[in-house]
């Protein structure tokens, strides 16, 4: 890619888990650092040498336990990492990674930031982009995962999760929302009511919000932010997400939205496509290895209002001609009167 090209969103399919890079005119930022090789495919594939800044949502293996190589990788320049901490997490990956912070502290002069708040935004930004943490506040997070909200409310790392937004030209491009469950997003609602935005990665890829009714809080969360595409950072052979009700809230809130799985459910096909689809980008994607990709690794050009993912009308060529029964549009009317 050329200097205008930049700057660049890539929501990488890692199969089951979250990750996201940011490439601007001054930088690299990469949120969440789940499992498997393919973050390391795209940064060796962009030429990706130096990350200014890697953001970790919270503390479950599928945001953190691909981030030890990472920090480990003497060929990658790792500046600064930034997170909260989970004092419930007990678990070898954790561990790990606290042993691998110290050591790129000590040998690489990487700077650890143990705050990933709201205090951050405007701290994060390597270029064109402004790149906002909507949540958790410092109060929040003093409660902590285990601890309890202002009103009282358990705590739990998804409620803490950290929100991310990006904006371009005073435009909110993104959201990428973690694992953010209902009561993580009524304590973000109240320092932060506007929460529109062109594209939403989908909270817990699309499983169960906490304790909240799966329906209402997909509801509620398009209502409040608009979105015109929403991606589900799904693995086909796990968890069987998107849930049905999710897609149904997103149906009565925004059903003109364009809905776009990382993966193939198997919710909408039991079998995978017998030819290599047209629609993907060329950037690496697990689904590629066993040609189980839906939008596969996503890359969206930022610029401001105008911002859009250029292959939106293959992939819906590629719902119509090879996903027989998209869950994506069981609840549109459109699809429901379909003969097919």
């Amino acid at each position: 890619m050329t200097m205008m090209d930049l700057p660049e969103l890539i929501i990488v399919d890692v199969g089951h888990g979250n990750c996201a890079v940011i490439r601007d005119t001054e930088g690299v930022v990469v949120i969440d650092c789940p499992y498997g090789n393919t973050l390391r495919e795209i940064i060796e594939y962009r030429a990706i040498q130096d990350i200014s800044h890697i953001l970790i949502s919270h503390a479950d293996a599928d945001h953190i336990a691909g981030i030890v190589n990472l920090l480990l990788d003497k060929n990658i320049r790792i500046h600064n990492v930034h997170l909260n901490p989970d004092a419930i997490k007990k678990s070898e990956i954790w561990q790990d990674l606290r042993i691998a912070l110290k050591d790129a502290r000590k040998r690489f002069r990487t700077v650890v930031s143990t705050e990933l708040t709201t205090t951050k935004t405007g701290q994060l930004n390597i270029g064109q982009v402004d790149i906002q943490v909507l949540a958790p506040t410092p109060e929040l997070i003093l409660g902590g995962a285990g601890g309890r909200d202002l009103q009282g409310r358990r705590l739990t790392s998804n409620s803490i999760s950290v929100v991310i937004g990006i904006v371009h030209n005073s435009y909110r491009v993104a959201i990428l929302a973690a694992d953010i469950d209902k009561i993580g997003l009524e304590n973000l609602l109240q320092d932060e009511p506007d929460i529109s935005t062109d594209i939403l990665v989908f909270p817990h890829h699309g499983g169960k919000p906490g304790g909240a009714d799966g329906k209402t809080f997909a509801q509620e969360l398009c209502n409040l932010t608009k979105p015109n595409l929403i991606i589900f950072s799904i693995d086909r052979n796990r968890f069987n997400n998107p849930r049905e009700e999710i897609i149904e809230g997103i149906s009565v809130s925004v059903p003109e939205a364009h809905i776009l799985c990382t993966q193939l459910s198997k919710q909408c096909a039991k079998n995978l496509p017998s030819s290599e689809p047209i629609h993907l980008s060329r950037l690496p994607a697990k689904g590629l290895l066993k040609n189980s990709c839906c939008g596969g690794t996503v890359s969206v050009h930022i610029n401001g209002g105008r911002t859009t993912y250029t292959k939106i009308d293959l992939h819906k060529a590629f719902i119509d001609a090879q996903v027989p029964t998209p869950i994506c549009r069981k609840f549109q009317p459109i699809y429901l009167s379909d003969s097919r």
